[in-house]
């Protein structure tokens, strides 16, 4: 049941006696709570309602997490509109997943389990093509743009959850490598050993060198020159708090 179909439902509620709850509040809900802690429960009581009372809205709380994940998805612009160039609305797209994710690990888990299906994708998809479209892009090749970028964007956002966690017994990155070195031969690992500075360091920022390199190769193959790295503005979304995007110049 997509997003559409659930509110026709809800507006087809029994006539004279007005509903305390809907499908809108219980994905508000949802948010408010965090994907990765909402039960229907949870909602319920938020809700001030029984959890019987959710179903005639929602069939379980999978479906309550697709809805969130689509109404947190629409809700994000992409960087600059459909007046911006097409490298701003790629930078757009792949900051607005990474944010959504790191917002919202569970999202990341949802993906992988196949959770969420076309429903949980195929509008703000849509919104990509229709404005790369403005740019002369095809459907097919803004297809295979945003897979890439959904790609990159993933990974992204699993690096920066993973350092934002930490690891087992709370420790550091680089207190997680020193002790599991200790743990071995002073003769094992020696390449590690011989760039550890760089190993302890982990950019949260690299993964944009990536993205700056894949809107390059978009351009070459369209014979544009490569464009400058430039910086999406910020977005104001519920739930969510990213510091801006570090300006890389292009090489």
């Amino acid at each position: 049941m997509t997003g559409l179909e659930l509110r026709q439902r809800t507006r087809a509620s029994r006539a004279g006696r007005p509903s305390r709850v809907d499908a809108k509040s219980i994905v508000d809900a949802a948010i408010d709570i965090g994907l990765s802690r909402v039960t229907l429960k949870q909602v319920a009581e938020r809700l001030g309602v029984t959890a019987p009372a959710l179903y005639r809205h929602v069939r379980n709380r999978d479906e309550i997490v697709k809805l969130a994940a689509i109404e947190l998805a629409l809700n994000r612009t992409q960087a600059g509109g459909s007046g911006g160039q097409w490298p701003d609305l790629v930078r757009g797209c792949a900051h607005g997943m990474v944010e959504l994710f790191v917002a919202e690990p569970q999202l990341i888990c949802e993906v992988m389990n196949g959770t969420l299906g076309p429903d949980g994708e195929m509008d703000f998809v849509e919104q990509f093509l229709a404005a790369m479209a403005g740019h002369g892009f095809a459907p097919a090749e803004s297809i295979r743009i945003h897979h890439a970028v959904a790609m990159l964007a993933i990974g992204a956002a699993v690096s920066a959850i993973a350092m934002k966690s930490g690891y087992a017994g709370g420790l550091s990155h680089e207190e997680s490598v020193r002790k599991a070195l200790a743990r071995r031969s002073r003769n094992e690992l020696p390449l590690i050993r011989s760039a550890l500075p760089a190993y302890l360091h982990i950019d949260s920022g690299q993964w944009r060198e990536s993205l700056d390199t894949l809107v390059a190769s978009i351009a070459a193959r369209r014979g544009e020159p490569a464009p400058g790295s430039r910086t999406p503005q910020k977005r104001n979304t519920r739930n969510t708090q990213v510091e801006p995007p570090k300006r890389r110049s292009q090489p």
